[in-house]
């Protein structure tokens, strides 16, 4: 059986919300582990389960490459979601991360698919991705050249 991208996305996901509430019952019970605490951890599933639940309203119809763009329709959203939690990095971090697997997947699946005239896009995965920090710069995408100007497109 073929793994389609949102099958892919949807097992991730429903995978970290799992961890994050194994993690959650550790603490509970007093059990030291180092990272975000048992509130964060559990509101950071529930941003996974949000995700999971976003793709799962995608509906499986057997045409991988309209699937691949009912996903990257999310992408915005996630970016907004992502945007919307500036005050909480660590769920913030569950929204652009997803977005980030998308960009990945997209990538992936275009790579994987030459011979069935699919080209890579014009736009690069990391284009527009913000590193996880609290800026909202994508230091990925900031290079400079020999002059010192900056290869981003940007001077």
């Amino acid at each position: 059986m073929t793994t389609t991208a949102r099958d892919y996305l949807v097992n991730r996901f429903q995978t970290d919300a799992v961890v994050l509430r194994e993690r959650v019952a550790l603490l509970a019970r007093g059990t030291k582990v180092p990272g975000p605490d048992a509130a964060t951890s559990s509101r950071m599933a529930d941003a996974c389960d949000e995700v999971v639940a976003m793709l799962l309203a995608i509906a499986s119809n057997g045409d991988a490459s309209a699937e691949l763009d009912a996903i990257m329709a999310l992408v915005p959203l996630l970016e907004h979601r992502a945007t919307e939690q500036q005050s909480n990095p660590a769920i913030r971090s569950v929204y652009a991360g997803a977005a980030t697997r998308i960009r990945e997947v997209r990538l992936a699946e275009a790579q994987s698919s030459p011979a069935h005239g699919a080209e890579l896009p014009d736009d690069d995965i990391e284009d527009d991705v913000d590193d996880v920090d609290d800026d909202d710069v994508d230091d990925d995408v900031i290079a400079f050249d020999e002059d010192d100007d900056r290869t981003d497109g940007t001077k």
